[in-house]
């Protein structure tokens, strides 16, 4: 009931008080927006960081931004700070963003990113990006426009070119990871290596997972990046573990870490996964791999039901090998089986 009433009054605080509009001065915010590429191919996932500088105890804002719907498809937007968001709005390639913090926290100063925008592109071409107008309100309620009309530009090109790796040949997973290359979820590396056996991080794995199916909605307008150790998260990373934590497919360590450096073993694997596909947890089962003794208690069912359902395999020896640090092979193969699923 709380969320849902700070959603409403940050509406009508944006919405109908008396804004005034100032001038982009010296001493006033200025914004920009950041794309990790400026080019791409079709059926890929693109993400649009809005930055803003010279800021003055910015505590919720609403965001207007343009962009070429023939090329792109909006899929979801997510703040960089912990409170609730009003869900995004598209109409006609005009998307309406707005956030605000809770209670009393402070508000945000200086340089700090603000939001980001998830897209997929559909179609060939350059595709514009336009932060139209952006509404601030402080920490005392006073509020402003802004119209900063600071534009970000990509290219799309088709998905068509043959993918060449020059370190796949003969790999169990070789046909799996073309496959989730070309769904645009993974990328291979500049030296035209892959590097299927490498290990994943646990903030990979969730961008991997974030990009490549849709999860479950999380509870209306909740940003969930309340880790205690947001402040080493990637930036990359942010919207991608906001939106997992929001769905409830992660939660983070005892001392309320996320550790997005850290390696993901075959058991987090698991039940990042099952909680993806929807799969009951609260029913205790246990699997029949000889070192089902080694499987953490709070990933029994997971694995169980995730091997049940042909989501992932034993490494051999009838072993699961629940500790093992998941390689890049088995986290795509794993998502690619989740969308099928799906």
């Amino acid at each position: 009931m709380r969320r849902k009433l700070t959603s409403v009054l940050l509406g009508i605080i944006l919405a109908v008080v008396s804004i005034p509009t100032i001038a982009m001065g010296d001493n006033a915010p200025s914004f920009s927006l950041s794309l990790p590429t400026t080019a791409v191919s079709t059926n890929q996932d693109v993400r649009v960081t809005v930055k803003g500088e010279q800021l003055v105890d910015l505590y919720g804002y609403e965001l207007r931004l343009q962009y070429d719907n023939t090329r792109l498809r909006f899929k979801s937007a997510a703040a960089h700070w912990t409170g609730l968001s009003v869900p995004a709005s598209d109409k006609d390639g005009v998307i309406t963003f707005a956030h605000t913090k809770l209670g009393k926290a402070s508000g945000e100063s200086g340089t700090a990113q603000i939001a980001t925008l998830s897209f997929e592109t559909i179609a060939a071409g350059p595709a514009t990006f336009k932060l139209e107008r952006v509404k601030l309100v402080d920490s005392k309620v006073a509020a402003a426009t802004l119209t900063p009309n600071v534009q970000a530009k990509i290219n799309i090109s088709s998905n068509n070119q043959p993918i060449l790796f020059v370190d796949l040949a003969g790999h169990w997973a070789e046909a799996n990871v073309k496959l989730a290359v070309e769904l645009g979820f993974i990328n291979g590396y500049p030296d035209a290596t892959f590097r299927p056996n490498a290990q994943v991080t646990r903030a990979e794995f969730t961008a991997m997972l974030a990009r490549a199916v849709p999860l479950p909605a999380g509870a209306v307008g909740e940003v969930a990046l309340d880790f205690a150790d947001i402040s080493v998260f990637p930036d990359w990373a942010k919207p991608y573990i906001a939106e997992a934590a929001a769905a409830g497919i992660i939660s983070g360590y005892e001392d309320r870490t996320f550790r997005p450096g850290g390696k993901i073993n075959r058991a987090e694997m698991a039940v990042m996964i099952a909680r993806a596909a929807g799969f009951d947890l609260t029913l205790n089962q246990t699997s029949t791999f000889s070192d089902e003794a080694q499987i953490p208690s709070w990933a029994k069912t997971a694995v169980t039901v995730s091997v049940d359902k042909a989501l992932l395999n034993g490494r051999g020896n009838n072993r699961f090998v629940p500790l093992g640090d998941a390689t890049r092979a088995e986290a795509l193969t794993v998502i690619l089986k989740l969308r099928d699923l799906r």
